[in-house]
Parts: C-alpha cells; structure tokens; sequence
C-alpha cells in the first residue's frame, strides 16, 4: 500500500550515463585493447559504488554501449556485472545505443535472466513503477537522434503520493535559447514537469540544469575529464527524503 503524502521512505539513488563501453577509439589494436579494459574496470567500479553506497536504485540514462555493433562479449559483460546487484536498474538508450533496427537492447535478450534490469522501450514514454520504494521512473526511448525528437515529451503528471523520477538524453537549451541541435531538453520542461529529479545523459560534463523547484543533472561521461582526457571517474549519488528533500552528491569511482 503506498503510503500518505508527507510520509514516502527515504530513497537513494546513483545516477550515470555516457559509459560509451565498446567505443572504438583508436585504430592501433594495442591501444584500443587497452582502452577496452579501461573501460570494463569503469563499469565494474561503477557497479562497486552501487553495492557501496547501499543505493535503492540505479540509473543509466543513455549511451552504456557506445554503438550498436558492441560485440556479444562486452553485452555478456554488462549482464554478468549487473547480475552483482539485486537493486532495480533501469536504463534509457540514447543515440549511440538508440532503439533502431538491430539495436543492442533487442539482438540479444539483455534483460532475460535479471527481472531486476528494466530498459526503457516505448518511443512515446513509459513510466516504471516500484511500489516497494514508493518510486516510479519515466523516460522516452531514442530511435533517431534528430531535432525532432523530444527527450521529455509526453512525461505524464507527477504523482504526489510517490518519488517521480524521469530521465531524458539530449542537449540542454537555457530559457530563451533557440533549439539548434537534435534531442533537444528545454529549460521550461524541466521546470514544468514539477517531478523530483529528473536523470540526465549526453552532455559529458557534470551540470546542473535544475529548474524551478526540479532538481535536474548531468552526471556527465564517468571516464572522462571536462577536456575529453581520460579521467578517474564519477557518478552522481541522489538522496531523496521528506526531510531533507534532494541531495546530490559527485561521488568517485
């Protein structure tokens, strides 16, 4: 039974996006065999943080996999790592991994054997609902990346009896900017969805996009610095609660 406005557990969250696993970045095979491993090891630590950080859920809001060539053995990897957690996963493809004709998430069966990973699929928005956290999760799958298409359209109204979390892959454009790029996320859709936290992925640098009384971030690239170097990495950690309201904290990996 979910429980009166004023009383929803606390709730913890870890935010991430843009992994890029399966990238290939370079054309020497030593190097990219070296940054492949590179890339394997983020992913681990970023499992490590959720099991870590005792997190209720966890968000990977577009482009895990680089591109939808990623070969079967970077796909059973993924499996074999989130299959370490017992916390509901949720992920949203984004343009490298967008849902179009033979799209990693549908060449193999990624969710079959883990009921507790769930992809975001439906091209309209689809809300996800885990009544034992007093939670629900909406997002919009990607099938092209075009001007076109809204990360945040057709988000539903919040529901005020439960956390609403929403996540959405695309360029973020200030009030008053005009939209230049595909995927583009508005600053007055933000405010205007009235949700907790909204999850955020494509641009690669931690931001905060907050609008009005929504809570909205980048979580950025994690194995990435601003410049494009390869970095240490980093994820977002969000805890939510009555008391305190939205917390964001940058945490390490």
């Amino acid at each position: 039974m979910l429980l009166a406005v004023g009383t929803r557990r606390p709730l913890r969250v870890l935010h991430t996006a843009d992994v890029h696993l399966g990238s290939d970045a370079y054309a020497d095979a030593g190097q990219q065999a070296a940054h492949q491993e590179r890339s394997r090891r983020l992913f681990q630590r970023i499992v490590d943080r959720v099991l870590a950080d005792g997190v209720d859920l966890f968000l990977i809001a577009g482009d895990l996999f680089d591109h939808n060539r990623v070969p079967d053995e970077m796909v059973a990897f993924v499996r074999k790592e989130l299959d370490r957690l017992r916390q509901p996963v949720v992920i949203l493809p984004g343009n490298h991994d967008a849902l179009q004709t033979n799209a990693v998430y549908d060449r193999t069966e990624f969710t079959a054997g883990t009921p507790h990973v769930h992809v975001i699929r439906k091209l309209n928005g689809e809300i996800i609902e885990f009544p034992e956290l007093e939670v629900v999760v909406w997002g919009r799958a990607m099938e092209e990346h075009e001007p076109a298409f809204q990360p945040l359209a057709h988000i539903p109204r919040r529901d005020d009896r439960r956390w609403c979390l929403a996540m959405g892959h695309g360029f973020f454009y200030p009030a008053g900017q005009r939209p230049e790029r595909s995927s583009p996320i508005l600053a007055d859709e933000i405010r205007d969805t009235g949700w907790d936290y909204v999850a955020l992925g494509h641009q690669h640098v931690q931001t905060d996009v907050s609008q009005g009384h929504t809570v909205a971030y980048y979580a950025g690239a994690p194995g990435f610095e601003g410049d494009g170097r390869q970095g240490e990495g980093a994820v977002l950690r969000i805890d939510l609660s009555i008391d305190d309201g939205v917390r964001v904290r940058h945490r390490a990996v």
